[in-house]
């Protein structure tokens, strides 16, 4: 009898290591393309739970996503074992930065990545709980799961997808301005905020927001005889721990950014060395309350001076 146990409890450990072995060797690596499949015992998605391609580096209890966030590339680099990963979402312009908050675990032979929260433009947490089970059916063949809620009814929905040779474009590194940036917060600038008027021949109008989710916006426009000779859209937001001066004169795009390289109470300079003209615009709070902007162009330049007084 004695014998037999040992038997019993040796043949467990074998099967159990097998299993464990088989759990290991599932590597769930390439790159997914959703097809129109439909998926075994549950409803087709609408719309393809995870994206329409993705791509995925697995290596062990690492997994590295690289997918399309606001048609920009985008990767995360999850731990399986359930750690929460704040990924930086691309910027839309004139919003500050957000980020997504993600976790990923294995479940059985599927690993489940699940969106836990959001942090919006000024740093406003939002709490969630949006899960997907990742399934390999085949070599070349996934399933991933989600939840669909319409009309108050929530119901399990999935995506096939299939492994393509197609790669997803690695993510863009960002070029920047050139410019060494300083640490500040919207806050630190929110004295620009409000309608100002100035000028000799011309008349120039900046009518600046006050500070609201990590950005502030503004429209400008230079008048002469009573005509519009000159607009522009502006905007100042937080990004990579310091702020980003955005124009966009007569509407132009692509828009161009200027990165703050010096704040103080009372001044905040933006500059991109990389630009035409111009190459630095700084804003002045004078002693009377008025606002002098500044921009300048190369060194030895004559810069453009405007003291606008507050409306």
């Amino acid at each position: 009898m004695r014998h037999l146990t040992i038997l019993i409890v040796f043949a467990s450990v074998v099967s159990l290591s097998g299993a464990e072995l088989v759990h290991q060797s599932r590597d769930f690596s390439g790159t997914w393309t959703a097809v129109k499949d439909a998926p075994a015992g549950v409803a087709a998605a609408p719309s393809p739970v995870f994206g329409p391609r993705f791509a995925i580096k697995h290596a062990g209890d690492s997994l590295s996503l690289t997918r399309t966030i606001r048609e920009t590339s985008v990767e995360t680099t999850l731990s399986l074992d359930g750690r929460e990963v704040k990924t930086k979402l691309p910027s839309l312009t004139c919003q500050g930065e957000s980020f997504m908050l993600e976790t990923a675990a294995r479940d059985g032979d599927a690993i489940a990545v699940s969106t836990v929260g959001m942090i919006s433009p000024g740093g406003n947490a939002t709490k969630l709980s949006v899960k997907r089970m990742f399934r390999l059916e085949a070599p070349d063949t996934l399933v991933v799961e989600g939840t669909m809620t319409q009309a108050g009814q929530s119901r399990a929905v999935a995506t096939v997808y299939k492994k393509s040779a197609e790669q997803v474009p690695a993510p863009a590194s960002s070029a920047g301005t050139g410019a060494t940036p300083a640490t500040a917060t919207i806050a630190d600038v929110a004295w620009i905020g409000g309608v100002w008027v100035g000028g000799a021949n011309s008349v120039v109008e900046e009518r600046w927001t006050p500070p609201s989710g990590g950005s502030m916006l503004a429209i400008s426009r230079t008048m002469r005889n009573n005509a519009m000779t000159a607009f522009e859209f502006l905007c100042i937001v937080e990004r990579n721990g310091g702020l980003v001066y955005t124009a966009m004169p007569n509407a132009r795009m692509p828009p161009t950014d200027f990165t703050l390289t010096k704040v103080t109470p009372d001044s905040a300079t933006f500059e991109n060395p990389a630009h035409d003209f111009p190459k630095m615009i700084r804003y002045s709070k004078l002693p009377d309350g008025s606002l002098e902007t500044m921009v300048a162009g190369a060194d030895g330049a004559r810069p453009v001076t405007v003291v606008l007084k507050k409306q």
